[in-house]
């Protein structure tokens, strides 16, 4: 570093002699930069720095972190706030307030975008005069903290209407959803987007251009002034977002309409009172049990994004995986071909049916081209992509594969003749896995002559949407695979958790005894619609017999019957099911189920009950109960929550926040109640056990375990 040049623990300041201080950030604590207390003191001293003269006649800030501008606040400051009083909180906002302010009181300021820019980051952007984003695929740009129940607390609320305008501003920041460097020049939130080359020079003859007009002057003038809006546009953005507002979030998250609030109110008064109004209202967030239970998601999150899946073993080191391969294209094996195509990989698709094979390429190519922004697919990246979409009909095309993942039809013995035919086709390092919900992984080991080198990998359906994969380790596998398979799935962007093979494994474990109350409560004459209208009140995205419908009846009954094997002490398959199923009631695929559908498939359109559904639920009447609302969510609850208990007493899951992680990516539990674990701790485990007492006379399922009881004795926590 040059004489010109001063280095400080998280940032590094260079004078050239062109007269353009470039301030560059690499937080030497962080795999990415995150705006800690360190990062800030830095920030305030460079400032301090570049005031002391020579006066710069401008200032680039840039990131030296690859990937990464800047990834938000520090998480271990968010988590405390929920124990932080609302006067310190709000402190906390000013002062930061009052360091990003000096960015663009003194010399031109341009941030230099490359990587991912959030929260907080993007405040910073904010704060400086200009922005040069990259067109690069990593650069993102957006202001997520709603999705842990806050809102921007460094100006974003300030800055970014008076930007953009209160409209987008709005949606940016109640939607917490990020940018591309190309749709946020689109926007107008940033002043260029370039090819991250020549980002650095680009920003330096924005500054040459714009130093000499009075763009600047006019922006600063601009962003600090009020930008009132007049009546009609402030009632119809006020209609409008709320309205958008209600369908996402059921009112059961109350950051959305706090950003829209402070946004409004801000615009009509200067930057200064504006960024008052916006401390008090984080201040006021942060203090909600939401915000607490969201950060608590986010942080279990992010020990889930650096466990290797495999303990504290440091030996073991996962095999980057080069040559994917999916045996078997049905709805499955298409969906986890078109997630590898989306993670940018070549993968090579296996089918002995040439037909089905052909049939499924198109819809491969779609999903891997489904742009979020514009709820379609993209065609010319779908064209892009079918270069990397390799297809055969035999498995002698699988011979330079190294990880495979078989999903062909939930037959045992089918299963285990495609597993032996692969394990003969690949090398002797190749790792196998299958895609499977049901089928013990030791059972289909067997079939093996090397099961070491086998796991089960189970993903969800819809694969695009539904991030959980279980990665099921059997009595013989090896922790070498299972590493493998766990960097893999994190590579297309899943979320994965290790399980014991045990019937069920994790997921379908614990959403067992919330099916099988729903229909045993039908049976005692409770309607179906106030069931699952009582299960999407408690906060899940549908009830649990629009799920049956949405499953398929017949799916339903066999994962039922080899479920109701392992645990008929708790759990007798309901003769309900096969009744329906015998009747050609299958759910939305056939057109009626618990519900009558038109149409059928996912598009189908419910109508409601219908009297057929009501004759076959009298033939298998149960005596009628009568029971409150609060009643059925119990019912439906708290024996997931037993059977979560059970897991952990059975060392099924290495840590109980992989149970939270996991009902909230597959079941759909609600986030707001930070999993399901997190949620006996609101309610507290005496409370819990007091709640069992009046229905312990449906049976053990709704006794409490050891566990429970000993958990309300010490009057100690379920969660970690």
């Amino acid at each position: 570093m040059s004489a010109n040049a001063r280095e400080l623990p998280t940032l590094a300041i260079e004078r050239p002699a062109d007269g353009i201080a470039l301030v560059s950030f690499a937080d030497p604590d962080h795999r990415h930069n995150v705006l800690t207390g360190q990062v800030l003191e830095d920030l305030a001293e460079a400032c301090r720095e570049l005031s002391r003269g020579p006066r710069p006649r401008g200032v680039i800030l840039r990131s030296t972190r690859e990937g990464s501008f800047f990834a938000g606040a520090d998480l271990d400051r968010l988590e405390r706030l929920s124990t932080t009083p609302p006067a310190e909180i709000e402190r906390f906002c000013d002062a930061g307030k009052e360091i990003f302010a000096r960015l663009s009181a003194e010399w031109p300021t341009v941030a230099v975008i490359d990587g991912v820019c959030l929260g907080g980051g993007l405040e910073l952007a904010l704060a400086c005069d200009l922005r040069v984003a990259t067109t690069a695929a990593h650069t993102l740009l957006g202001l997520p903290e709603v999705k842990l129940g806050l809102m921007p607390g460094w100006g974003g609320t300030v800055r970014l209407p008076r930007l953009i305008g209160p409209g987008p501003a709005v949606e940016l920041a109640a939607s917490g959803e990020s940018l591309t460097g190309p749709a946020a020049e689109r926007l107008g939130l940033v002043d260029a987007c370039v090819p991250p080359a020549v980002a650095i020079e680009s920003a330096r003859r924005l500054l040459e251009i714009r130093s000499t007009t009075d763009l600047i002057a006019r922006r600063r003038r601009q962003l600090a002034e009020p930008r009132p809006l007049d009546a009609d546009e402030r009632t119809f953005l006020e209609a409008t977002a709320a309205a958008v507002m209600l369908g996402r979030t059921r009112g059961r998250y109350p950051a959305p309409p706090a950003i829209m609030a402070t946004i409004l109110a801000g615009c009509e008064v200067d930057a200064a009172a504006a960024g008052r109004l916006e401390s008090a209202a984080f201040a006021t967030l942060a203090a909600t049990p939401v915000a607490a239970s969201l950060v608590r998601v986010f942080r279990i999150g992010e020990r889930n994004r650096r466990d290797p899946g495999t303990g504290d073993d440091a030996g073991v080191v996962p095999r980057v995986v080069s040559a994917p391969a999916v045996v078997g294209a049905g709805i499955m094996g298409a969906g986890i071909a078109a997630s590898h195509l989306r993670a940018e990989l070549t993968v090579s698709l296996i089918d002995s049916n040439p037909a089905a094979l052909a049939a499924a390429v198109p819809g491969i190519l779609d999903e891997a081209a489904w742009d979020r922004g514009t709820k379609r697919s993209d065609t010319v990246m779908a064209a892009g992509l079918a270069g990397r979409l390799r297809t055969a009909t035999g498995l002698a095309a699988l011979a330079g594969s190294d990880l495979i993942v078989e999903s062909v039809l939930e037959r045992t013995d089918l299963k285990q003749q495609v597993l032996a035919d692969i394990e003969r086709a690949v090398g002797e390092e190749a790792v196998i896995a299958t895609n499977t919900s049901t089928n013990p992984i030791a059972k289909l080991a067997e079939a093996l002559r090397d099961p070491g080198r086998f796991c089960g990998m189970h993903f969800f359906n819809p694969v695009r949407r539904m991030v959980l994969v279980e990665v099921i380790r059997g009595p013989a596998t090896s922790e070498a695979t299972v590493a493998t398979v766990v960097a893999h799935a994190k590579r297309l962007g899943k979320c994965p958790v290790v399980v014991r093979d045990s019937p069920g494994f994790l997921v379908n474990r614990i959403l067992m005894p919330y099916l099988h109350e729903a229909v045993e409560m039908v049976r005692e004459g409770v309607e179906p619609a106030r069931i699952d209208g009582v299960a999407r009140e408690f906060g899940m995205p549908m009830g649990p017999l629009e799920l049956y419908d949405m499953i398929g009846l017949d799916t339903a009954f066999y994962a039922g019957l080899v479920l109701s094997a392992a645990y008929g002490d708790r759990i007798e398959a309901s003769p309900l099911i096969p009744a329906f199923v015998k009747a050609g009631r299958l759910g939305r695929k056939s057109g009626a189920g618990f519900y009558r559908f038109q149409g059928t498939g996912p598009k189908a359109r419910l109508l409601g009950s219908d009297d057929e559904a009501t004759r076959i639920v009298a033939r298998y009447q149960l005596p009628p109960r009568q029971m409150s609302n609060g009643t059925i969510a119990d019912r439906l609850f708290l024996p997931m929550l037993l059977e979560a208990l059970r897991v952990l007493d059975e060392g099924l899951v290495r840590d109980s926040r992989d149970v939270d992680l996991a009902v909230i990516h597959a079941l759909g539990f609600p986030p707001f109640r930070g999993g399901l674990l997190a949620w006996a701790d609101a309610i507290g485990a005496a409370e819990i056990v007091h709640r069992l007492a009046p229905l312990t006379e449906l049976g053990s399922r709704m006794r409490p375990t050891k566990r429970l009881l000993a958990i309300a004795r010490g009057d100690e926590r379920f969660t970690a």
